[in-house]
């Protein structure tokens, strides 16, 4: 139960704290006097996303801090990594001004989520415009499912199951390359790809060796020109004398005197070394010119194989050894979509099983939610009977949707998700002959109101939380249907913590803590103020509710009259 709020620089607040007790908690006071600025800040200290705009004119930061009693708020803490001795815990918030929020949780710095995990285990608040989640029928399903209980619950987690498993299957039956003929498109693609590698018969270096050949080949005549014209000069000229003749008189000539200097001697034997590599270089230009025969078909052979290489290059990779692991990672992976062929009709069978199983848990699942609905329908309707709407007719409507990829389900097919094949709505007619209709089309705002009341005086029986705020619920209601919206407010409030801002003398009249909330002028500064009200405060704020600004001795008499009857009804 929340025991205490203490707000500071938060809007119209400059310092305040306010208290509140078991049973029913009543907050009223004049139109903008900050009641619903004090709903507000426990909307922060709960984890609710903050905002700068409610910082203080002129302040740096905000801070809010709530005192709360649960006896299991030991458990809730070591589920959300916390430590608590006792069952109080105390949260705070601080909103500065730059934007930025800091949380904590017994004084220890944690993150907004887990301060909204557990606000949300402790507190529940339903504000002025909370009954548009009521309408929004995406809600609706889980409403139902948190209403029929474990029955459902139980039954959805295996629907879950299976509908995950299937899943799964579906997931890695698209990753197998698509569909057939989508594979056998790519399959196709692949072996032309690597048979027409595989028919260049490459080998490592290819192109480097043809391109010296075709070098060669392209200066063949020059060469021989050359070669051959060398070998004469070195060795076997005819008009001249060769060069290895000269060399050979000369080395001839020395060796008679080279005795006679070391000088002589050395110039001897470099010659003599010398008309060694000259012989030698004469026979291989000799050898290469006897040897080498120029054939320009050889050239083209050498061109078009190099186009060869060169397209695949193009296509494939910029080397003959990156063309050869290209060709081995495509063989591999023709392999793997050979084998995918296999998997494919693998997946497809168990799906086919598994979407069998989950239609038929999904059948099951929409049975139970369906007998749920019914319940929830008459509670629901007689909780509107108590709220003066004994007329009112309440459904849950429940209807599927064909689909060709849906679940197949007594020979049709419908669609699905992790829910489940049903879509839930609920459906209200609040006059005798009217249709039942969403409760979107309702426009009353005091049948909306009572109508919110009832749905979350049902479902709320399901929550473990203890504290439960209504920010004006009596909305737009008046005479003996707010004496009604009371008396249930009054009856909750025997099982948990209420906490209602309301408008309502028939409301605040069955409070079992009446807080009024004002404003005061400060200096130049306006502060929302907040008192406990006494019996005789409560007989003075009750006579302006019911006569606005004039309090008369008829409205104090009424007054008490209210507190007297309140209290009667409480006993009963």
């Amino acid at each position: 139960m929340l025991r205490e709020l203490h707000i500071e620089n938060f809007a119209l607040i400059d310092n305040l704290t306010v208290g509140f007790g078991d049973g029913l908690n009543i907050l009223t006071g004049e139109t903008g006097a900050g009641k619903s600025i004090i709903i507000d800040a426990l909307n922060q200290v709960l984890g609710a996303r903050a905002s700068a705009e409610f910082v203080r004119v002129g302040a740096d930061k905000a801070v809010v801090s709530a005192v709360l009693e649960s006896d299991a708020i030991s458990a809730q803490l070591a589920e959300l990594g916390q430590d608590s001795d006792d069952d109080c815990v105390v949260l705070q918030r601080e909103l500065h001004s730059n934007g930025k929020s800091q949380a904590r949780i017994n004084g220890r710095p944690v993150n907004a989520a887990v301060l909204r995990e557990l606000g949300s285990q402790l507190v529940e608040i339903h504000g002025q415009h909370e009954h548009q989640s009521l309408l929004q029928e995406s809600a609706h399903l889980s409403m139902l499912d948190n209403f029929a209980g474990d029955k459902v619950l139980v039954a959805r987690d295996r629907y879950q199951a299976a509908w995950q498993e299937l899943s799964m299957l579906k997931k890695e039956l698209a990753s197998l390359h698509g569909d057939t003929r989508e594979r056998q498109r790519l399959l196709d693609m692949l072996q032309y790809q690597v048979d027409e590698i595989d028919g260049a018969g490459l080998q490592d270096n290819e192109d480097e060796e043809l391109l010296a050949e075709r070098k060669l080949l392209q200066n063949a005549r020059k060469l021989l020109e050359l070669c051959q014209e060398g070998y004469q000069s070195l060795y076997q000229g005819e008009e001249q004398q060769p060069v290895v003749q000269i060399l050979s008189t000369v080395v001839q000539g020395l060796k008679d005197f080279s005795a006679l200097d070391s000088a002589l001697e050395q110039a001897c034997t470099q010659l003599e070394e010398s008309l060694y590599s000259v012989e030698d270089a004469a026979r291989q230009l000799r050898d290469f010119a006897d040897g080498f025969a120029f054939d320009p078909q050889r050239l083209e052979e050498v061109e078009q194989r190099l186009d060869v290489i060169n397209e695949l290059k193009r296509k494939y990779a910029d080397s003959i050894p990156g063309i050869l692991a290209w060709q081995e990672e495509k063989s591999a992976e023709i392999q793997a979509i050979k084998n995918t062929e296999v998997r494919h009709q693998e997946l497809t069978g168990l799906i086919e099983v598994a979407e069998v199983q989950a239609g038929k848990l999904a059948v099951e699942l929409s049975s139970l939610r369906r007998q749920a609905g019914e319940e929830l329908a008459v509670a629901i309707e007689a909780e509107l009977e108590y709220l003066q709407m004994a007329k009112t007719r309440f459904a849950v409507d429940m209807t599927r949707q064909e689909g060709e990829l849906g679940l197949p389900v007594e020979g049709q097919r419908f669609r699905a998700d992790a829910q489940g094949i049903d879509a839930v709505c609920f459906l209200i007619s609040p006059n005798p002959g009217e249709p039942l209709k969403p409760l979107a089309k309702i426009a009353s705002g005091g049948e909306m109101s009572r109508i919110m009341l009832a749905i979350l005086n049902v479902l709320a029986q399901l929550r473990p939380v203890q504290t439960m705020v209504f920010d004006e619920i009596d909305a737009g209601i008046g005479g003996r249907a707010a004496q009604a919206v009371a008396e249930k407010l009054a009856s909750v409030s025997t099982q948990r913590q209420v906490i209602c801002v309301s408008h309502l003398p028939q409301v605040s009249s069955m409070a079992d803590a009446h807080l009024r909330i004002y404003k005061e002028v400060e200096g130049e500064r306006t502060n929302t103020k907040v008192t406990r009200l006494d019996m005789d405060g409560r007989v003075e704020e009750l006579a302006r509710m019911l006569g606005g600004a004039e309090v008369t001795t008829a409205t104090i008499r009424h007054a008490k009259e209210m507190l007297s009857l309140a209290s009667k009804t409480k006993l009963t």
